[in-house]
């Protein structure tokens, strides 16, 4: 089982890019608002599991504020930044818990799509894990649509049991932190 030891803040990227990993601060606002413009219509059905085409500047500020400046007692975030060409430090992908109890969590996690498949999914869902069980949850939650193949391969990778209820063209995770699954070695 990973200890808080391997929370790594820095790490690279498949292509060679420095990603570095801090805990969602409140002036983080406009990193949150940057990083869903640099996200498709796909990949923002398939984090908030509706079209957001139709979205307005403000509802987006709106809601990256409320994300920002949630207080630990109701969520925690990660935010992973990376010096971009042209662009400079921006951020590159977000993962957060919402608690629903003293012990279970729901997960979300976005990555821009210029920097899907480069292994920055990956680390934030561990990273994010370890905060939750380090936090206090026994498990995590999270709807995930069936065909979304990129996040099921992901989840085949963790080290913790999973519980997978399809309904319809989503299905209902539970990850369970208090156990390791059997026969699955974890690559750092």
């Amino acid at each position: 089982m990973m200890g808080a030891t391997q929370l790594a803040k820095r790490f690279l990227s498949k292509d060679g890019l420095p990603v570095w990993v801090r805990l969602l601060r409140q002036k983080d606002a406009a990193h949150l608002v940057d990083l869903f413009e640099h996200m498709g219509a796909e990949s923002r059905y398939r984090r908030f599991h509706q079209p957001m085409d139709d979205v307005t500047p403000d509802q987006v500020w709106d809601e990256a504020k409320k994300i920002a400046t949630a207080v630990p007692e109701e969520q925690l975030g990660l935010i992973a930044f990376s010096e971009l060409p042209g662009e400079g430090e921006v951020a590159v992908g977000a993962a957060r818990i919402v608690w629903l109890s003293d012990n279970k969590a729901e997960i979300a996690m976005s990555v821009r799509d210029d920097r899907q498949g480069q292994g920055i999914g990956r680390r934030l869902l561990t990273m994010v894990l370890e905060l939750a069980r380090i936090t206090g949850a026994e498990s995590v939650v999270g709807l995930v649509q069936n065909d979304n193949e990129p996040m099921w391969y992901l989840f085949d990778q963790l080290p913790y049991p999973m519980k997978r209820t399809v309904d319809g063209t989503e299905s209902e995770i539970e990850i369970d932190l208090t156990s390791e699954k059997v026969g699955v070695e974890t690559a750092v």
